[in-house]
């Protein structure tokens, strides 16, 4: 039987995978009875805007220039003019002192965040690198490095009258890859970008890995799920995965339970509890799971943000 390795708060424990829950019978009622339970009046639902389920690309386009403003990249180089030009989503160190402003910065996490000392001699995997930093760490770390990634903004999962409607229009955004593809020349980088979703990675195609990253994908996804049996098909190692959680979630009947929010706000479509993140990846096929850390990070020019776990899960 799986099982998962806790180890939280000063605690550590070995959990075999708990059976599922199933639904008890109210008590005293009979066999094969129907027992009906009327809601409250509810008002009627309506589809959310497509304009703001959008709005957020803009905000943090307009965010991060405004921080490479606050940052003072200033200099009249080819790589701040680069820099200024782009709107990041990793803080990262480049040559020359120059500090990509990202909208988040893992800097300070990274000694905490689950990855080994050494990648040395090994084959690792970058899942959804957008600007590459963990994919740098990990070749900084002795790995050889692929790192995939979507090209197009359009590919995301959004919900479908939202997709639909950005099928209809003309791209005229900046690629995912633009800042990868500055930090990688700055970095003198060896790392090797796909544009592949997860849900396309393939052992035939893309070989297998011994180790393999995926970091704040999964809240993004349509179906984690399958992005985890894709993920796990090419493994043979280890996977260090985090995500978004909910750290104070609602109790279950049927287990541990998992929010859905549809896409519609920051594409985001589900909020799991730590449980249910750490169920999703065994049933994807991995053997253990290790909690290796919880924590809040804030966007650079916010004060909160969303909870995160990082595990460790092996094959």
């Amino acid at each position: 039987m799986p099982s998962r390795s806790v180890t939280w708060r000063g605690y550590s424990l070995q959990l075999t995978t708990p059976p599922r829950k199933t639904s008890a019978h109210d008590k005293g009622a009979q066999v094969g009875s129907l027992i009906f339970k009327n809601p409250p009046p509810q008002p009627k639902f309506h589809r959310r805007s497509i304009e703001k389920a959008l709005a957020f690309r803009n905000v943090a386009a307009d965010k991060g220039r405004e921080q490479a403003d606050i940052r003072g990249i200033v200099g009249d180089d080819d790589l701040s003019r680069k820099v200024r030009s782009i709107a990041w989503y990793h803080t990262i160190e480049l040559p020359g002192g120059i500090v990509t402003p990202g909208q988040f910065d893992h800097r300070e996490l990274v000694q905490n965040y689950g990855f080994p000392a050494s990648l040395e001699g090994k084959r690792a995997l970058d899942v959804a690198t957008f600007n590459g930093f963990w994919a740098f760490h990990m070749e900084s770390l002795g790995a050889e490095v692929v790192a995939i990634d979507l090209d197009d903004p359009r590919d995301w999962d959004f919900p479908e009258p939202v997709a639909k409607e950005l099928r209809a229009t003309e791209s005229g955004e900046e690629r995912i890859g633009s800042g990868f593809e500055v930090a990688h020349e700055a970095l003198g980088s060896k790392v090797r970008r796909i544009g592949r979703s997860v849900y396309d990675l393939d052992p035939e195609t893309d070989g297998t890995f011994d180790f393999v990253h995926c970091g704040d994908v999964l809240v993004h996804l349509r179906d984690p799920l399958r992005a985890l049996e894709r993920i796990r098909a090419v493994t043979t190692g280890e996977l260090l995965l985090s995500d978004g959680i909910d750290l104070v979630p609602r109790g279950g009947s049927w287990g541990p339970p998992i929010q859905y929010l549809g896409g519609w706000d920051d594409v985001v479509w589900w909020v799991p509890s730590l449980d249910a993140l750490a169920q999703l990846v065994i049933d994807a096929g991995f053997r253990d799971v290790k909690v290796n850390t919880v924590y809040n990070l804030a966007k650079t020019y916010e004060t909160s943000g969303f909870w995160r776990a990082s595990l460790t899960a092996v094959v």
